[in-house]
């Protein structure tokens, strides 16, 4: 199935799927992991994936999220859902568009 913004192009190594979740993080947008099995106009509503927080500062607030820790847990949601597309989004706050959307893992590439 090919759709989205790197349809066109071979499965996204680690390096290169870090690289952009640190545009998004860096453009100020709010990373979220969806997943789903058939995505299609019929099924348009994706799955959330949690991201925890990496760490817990000493005043109990979270840290930020850094694009090492997304690239894992984007591996983890390929994992735990092996049949599923793996989509990372950049939601930006100000405006309560998404502005950034792409399949960071298909199917065959989870397994």
């Amino acid at each position: 199935m090919r759709f989205e913004t790197f349809a066109f192009l071979p499965p996204l190594a680690p390096d290169q799927l870090e690289a952009q979740a640190l545009h998004i993080l860096k453009s100020g947008l709010i990373p979220h992991i969806e997943h789903a099995e058939n995505p299609s106009s019929a099924e348009m509503f994706w799955k959330l994936f949690p991201i925890p927080s990496s760490r817990i500062r000493a005043d109990g607030t979270p840290e930020p999220h850094n694009a090492t820790h997304i690239a894992n847990v984007i591996e983890s949601c390929a994992r735990r859902h092996p049949y599923s597309f793996v989509r990372l989004t950049g939601y930006n706050p100000k405006t309560g568009q998404t502005e950034a959307a792409f399949i960071a893992k298909s199917p065959q590439e989870g397994m």
